[in-house]
């Protein structure tokens, strides 16, 4: 007996593409902003902009010592120097997880990789941060890939390809009296 299902045709994956899609673009989009505010950020830095802001940190009327200006310049100075590199990480982090996204986009063109496309959709939610819109996105898209499948031949479904015989005849072998009315 065959015990692979022969499948009739193939599913249409367009669902799983226009999620994969749209999560690419949310990807590029967010590429592209985390490097412009990179970018920004790093021109911040010795600017007028960036000593005006200092200066209006020193002069703040609520910090009551110049010890308190002080840690409060030199936090932002911080902020500024650990967003660049954190900001570079999240470039790096997006770009694996497009990859990934494009990987599955187009292992979703065969019937027999429907699976890995499922497993490289759910890599790029991870690479795209645990719960963003762009990972529920490819969440979902990996969730189609596995639970979506063909309708399989009605020969598959039975287990055999010769109709089944049947008995017109019916028998009862147990006349009790304690039978339902």
């Amino acid at each position: 007996m065959n015990q692979t299902p022969e499948y009739r045709g193939t599913l249409n994956r367009t669902g799983e593409k226009v999620l994969g899609i749209i999560g690419t673009i949310f990807n590029v989009l967010g590429i592209i902003f985390a490097i412009f505010v990179i970018t920004s950020l790093s021109g911040f830095e010795g600017s007028e902009m960036h000593n005006q802001m200092e200066q209006d940190l020193r002069n703040d009327p609520m910090m009551t010592s110049p010890q308190d200006a002080e840690m409060a310049v030199d936090a932002f100075n911080a902020f500024v120097q650990v967003f660049d590199v954190v900001g570079w990480i999240l470039v790096a982090l997006l770009a694996v997880s497009t990859v990934f996204a494009i990987l599955a986009i187009i292992k979703l063109k065969s019937v027999e990789s429907v699976n890995t496309a499922g497993i490289f959709f759910i890599i790029a939610g991870i690479f795209a941060g645990i719960l963003s819109l762009t990972s529920i996105l490819f969440y979902i898209a990996a969730i189609m890939c596995f639970v979506r499948k063909p309708p399989m031949h009605e020969d598959g479904l039975m287990g055999r390809n010769e109709p089944i015989a049947r008995n017109e005849t019916v028998a009862r072998e147990d006349d009790t009296p304690y039978r339902p009315l």
